[in-house]
């Protein structure tokens, strides 16, 4: 009898078959989601090399629009985002521009989205859209609704009502020297 009790193999219970297949189930998912981000990335660095090649800007138009439709989602995207914004207004079409970086600021990364909410306000204020640009900047310290820091839309605050001829206003804002840098901290 002990022969026989011997030779019967231990059989793997359910669940620990079970955890195996989860496992290995999480494993793919974590390997197919690198996979699919080193690709984006590597779509992203030659659009990047093509936008540096004089007059292929129509080419780098569609390596941008095709990376941020083929990887939806990832960080190269919303990168591309940002690049294919700055394309546009340097070829005179903000409104385009303007429309992926509100894209950028409102679902992208934080670290992404304050540098399209930096184009955002550099483009108002090329775009002589002083006013509004004021009401905006006063509405995200307000709310404190945005991924640029509070010394930054301060400064730029301060900077648009001096513009706009609100000297006093923009004083007003410059007296909080212990928040507001001299110079802020996102340059472009």
């Amino acid at each position: 009898m002990r022969a026989k009790a011997r030779k019967r193999r231990r059989r793997p219970s359910v669940r620990s078959v079970v955890l195996v297949l989860a496992a290995l189930a999480i494993a793919g998912v974590l390997t197919s989601r690198v996979v699919r981000e080193s690709r984006a990335q590597a779509a992203l660095d030659d659009a990047l090399v093509t936008s540096r090649i004089p007059g292929r800007t129509q080419e780098t138009k569609r390596r941008f629009e095709r990376l941020i439709e083929d990887y939806r989602g990832s960080r190269a995207a919303w990168a591309a985002h940002g690049h294919l914004g700055e394309l546009m207004a340097a070829n005179g079409r903000s409104a385009e521009a303007r429309a992926l970086w509100r894209k950028l600021v409102e679902e992208g990364p934080d670290d992404l989205a304050a540098d399209a909410e930096m184009s955002l306000i550099l483009l108002d204020r090329e775009q002589g859209r002083l006013e509004e640009l004021a009401e905006r900047l006063e509405s995200l310290v307000e709310s404190g609704e945005s991924a640029l820091p509070e010394d930054v839309l301060l400064f730029e605050l301060a900077q648009t009502l001096e513009q706009l001829g609100r000297h006093e206003e923009a004083g007003r804002i410059k007296r909080f020297e212990e928040v507001v840098p001299e110079e802020p901290r996102v340059r472009r």
